[in-house]
């Protein structure tokens, strides 16, 4: 048992609150006074550094052939770990070997064992050859933990079966008074047949004719009318998107971070800006992982970009260009646990949830490497990682486990917040 005494929590509003945490592997008590214990805890004063929730990743694809799966996962989840990355949910869009049904999804988790440094929670896919089971196979690896199903169009994968919108209408028909999570990234290859703005959002618009009440997820987003129009339905209909860091970059200092991939963010700047700074923009993602060999849709950043991702946002949104705190976790930590069905479990500092912290030192500040190979200063450092109530060394001994969804990711049914 340890308790952290004089940390500052973040609020609701720009005031930070003095407090004293008691935990071991959750959060057992957060008090503004002395926090008194039978037991004689480990002591670590902070000093005042900031007390910040883990940051979660809604979506990555790390995981492509199972001969290098555990390097792959060791590489990646140690630069997650380093950045406060605290719980990755792995997509794999490229792997020879997805998750159809509870038998791959018992595979998989026991190749996590011993392999990653940080949590991580699995989306599954549909096998739509073995039809029509593959229905009933989705429904079980909902129930039995997945954070979702994830819908490809068309498939990067040469291992996982191209569904079309008929067969995700009969999935979703089939699926109805379920509330599975769907995740659906590509385009409709009806209206291009190459990945285009337009013709991503008639694939959503498309989708979202055929789906009942379903949680749908888009993962990238990179143009704004995309992110404005999924804004309008959002109360109409339960459905989110991320964007990706990569793209943020790129748009706020494009000299020191290249374009990945197409957006049209920067020809929207003013609008975009405003979302942003309203809480509108609902999660940010390093989206990390192999490239495609299809389409830039699919494509992944470097997963090297974790080791300063979640640091950079607090430079550059908070600190530089004051965008309230609790903005910058909600899109980093909170959202995503939302979505995954891990809230409040994760995303929150509160009695009962993990134990996954960063303390965050405002006085000194951090050196990185852009891509581009210019030097760069950010505002703070990382002074520590926390997971499940242990301090991280990414050199050590990979601590991380599976994460298993708990809750319903539906969004009217999460009006709290961590704060």
């Amino acid at each position: 048992m340890r308790l952290f005494t004089n940390a500052s929590l973040p609020t609701g509003s720009t005031a930070l609150k003095r407090v004293n945490v008691l935990f071991d592997e959750q959060i057992i008590k957060i008090s503004t006074d002395e926090i008194i214990t039978e037991e004689e805890p480990e002591i670590i004063d902070l000093k005042g550094k900031i007390l910040l929730p883990g940051a979660i990743d809604i979506h990555s694809h790390i995981i492509t052939d199972d001969e290098t799966l555990t390097q792959d996962l060791l590489a990646a989840t140690k630069s997650a770990i380093k950045g406060g990355w605290t719980c990755l949910s792995e997509l794999s869009y490229h792997t020879s070997s997805p998750i159809f049904d509870s038998l791959d999804l018992k595979k998989r988790i026991s190749m996590l064992k011993d392999s990653i440094h940080c949590d991580m929670a699995l989306w599954a896919h549909v096998d739509v050859t073995d039809y029509p089971y593959y229905a009933e196979s989705a429904q079980e690896l909902w129930a039995q933990g997945a954070s979702g199903i994830c819908i490809m169009q068309p498939t990067p994968n040469e291992a996982i079966a191209a569904l079309s919108f008929d067969d995700i209408m009969d999935l979703f028909m089939d699926i109805y008074e379920s509330d599975t999570c769907f995740a659906f990234q590509g385009f409709d290859p009806d209206c291009s047949p190459e990945f285009s703005f337009e013709a991503q959002l008639e694939g959503i618009k498309k989708l979202l004719r055929r789906m009942q009440e379903n949680p749908i997820h888009i993962p990238r987003v990179s143009s704004y009318p995309m992110i404005e129009f999924i804004n309008s339905i959002s109360k109409r209909s339960d459905i989110s998107f991320a964007l990706n860091i990569a793209d943020l970059m790129h748009l706020l200092a494009p000299d020191d971070f290249p374009a990945l991939w197409e957006a049209d963010l920067a020809e929207h700047y003013e609008l975009f800006y405003e979302l942003l700074r309203t809480n509108k923009i609902y999660i940010l993602s390093n989206s990390s992982g192999a490239g495609s060999k299809i389409s830039d849709i699919f494509s992944g950043s470097p997963s090297e970009i974790m080791e300063y991702s979640y640091l950079w946002l607090l430079s550059e949104l908070w600190k530089k260009r004051k965008i309230p705190l609790a903005t910058c976790l909600k899109m980093t930590s909170e959202n995503p646990a939302k979505r995954l069905g891990i809230y409040p479990q994760k995303g929150r500092i509160d009695a009962g949830s993990d134990a996954d912290f960063v303390i965050y030192n405002p006085e000194v500040n951090t050196m990185i490497s852009s891509p581009t190979g210019r030097d760069l200063e950010l505002v703070g450092s990382f002074e520590s990682v926390w997971l499940r109530g242990e301090k991280q060394d990414p050199d050590s001994a990979p601590g991380g486990a599976y994460c298993a969804r708990t809750k319903s990711p539906k969004r009217r049914h999460n009006k709290s917040s961590w704060i």
